[in-house]
């Protein structure tokens, strides 16, 4: 898995992006204790041989735990906005009734979204799920509840985003299903799919 390290970093040395040394074991596991996630093997390997920091990347090794924990919680967010903001309202038939006030649809989704698999963010709105989700595990664009695979793995999806402004260049097929996501975005954000 080292591998995918390498290589992703230096996709994003060759792009400019800023990199700093990569996390320790002791920093992999302060992460884990403050926020409660693993990374996946893939996203564990960049982080380990580099550090993206700057605009956009979220920094695991200093960066502080209220913007960290929003940025973790960003997804949720997005779904809650829509529930509340979107004509008609984003809401699975599965979820039950829409709840009358804004608190008890943030305490739905939230619960909801809980059962599914954890998005890390990687850079931006793209994220990846977090263990145990294996290697070769796909990104994911992800504003409110439009949400599209944006790389079948990391490597893939470095190449599509940077360098910046290029966008999306290819999709290979996806090898790596994540359990409700992919289902979600294979069915063009469907609330009848969840």
């Amino acid at each position: 898995m080292e591998h995918i390290g390498r290589e992703a970093a230096a996709l994003l040395n060759e792009a400019g992006v800023e990199l700093d040394r990569g996390l320790t074991d002791a920093e992999f596991s302060n992460v884990h204790e403050r926020f409660g996630f693993h990374f996946n093997p893939d996203h564990r390997s960049l982080l380990a041989t580099a550090l993206p920091v700057g605009d956009g990347w979220p920094d695991w090794r200093n960066g502080d735990d209220l913007k960290l924990g929003t940025w973790l919680d960003r997804v949720a967010e997005g779904f809650i906005w829509d529930a509340l903001h979107q004509t008609p309202p984003f809401w699975p038939a599965s979820w039950g009734k829409l709840p009358s006030t804004s608190e008890n649809v943030a305490t739905t989704v939230r619960r909801e979204l809980g059962a599914w698999p954890r998005l890390v963010p990687i850079y931006g709105h793209r994220f990846t799920p977090a263990a145990p989700s294996p290697t070769g595990s796909p990104v994911f664009s992800a504003w409110q509840t439009d949400i599209i695979y944006y790389g079948a793995n990391l490597v893939e999806y470095l190449t599509n985003e940077f360098p910046l402004g290029q966008g999306r260049k290819s999709l290979s097929p996806i090898t790596v299903r994540v359990p409700f996501w992919s289902r979600f975005v294979e069915s063009a954000n469907s609330a009848e799919s969840i």
